[in-house]
């Protein structure tokens, strides 16, 4: 079951036990929910992905990987790679709002 927690300035979404298309969907959804809130970052926690990088199986990981590469999460100004979470960075812009996003928010 994925998981939603916001700081006030990064928002932290688990993906761990989504399906790989629910889980885009889903960081698409926060990335817009994110900046309408003010928030200056996303952080994906996607897992590690021991899969075969030359196979390139369908995993969250590479599914995300591949968006970021495409082009495919406009309004992302970086986005840095770690092991098992990718960090999505946002422009500046809407005025932060206080209210802490849920997941519940983004339906």
């Amino acid at each position: 079951m994925p998981r939603l927690s916001d700081d006030g300035s990064t928002v932290t979404l688990d993906l761990h036990g989504a399906r790989v298309e629910e889980a885009l969907a889903l960081v698409r959804r926060v990335i817009d929910a994110a900046r309408v809130r003010g928030r200056s970052a996303v952080r994906v926690v996607h897992g590690a992905s021991t899969s075969d990088p030359l196979t390139r199986n369908r995993t969250i990981k590479h599914a995300l990987y591949d968006e970021l590469d495409d082009g495919g999460l406009p309004g992302i100004t970086d986005a840095i790679r770690f092991e098992g979470e990718t960090l999505l960075s946002l422009p500046p812009g809407a005025p932060r709002n206080p209210s802490r996003l849920r997941l519940l928010d983004l339906r």
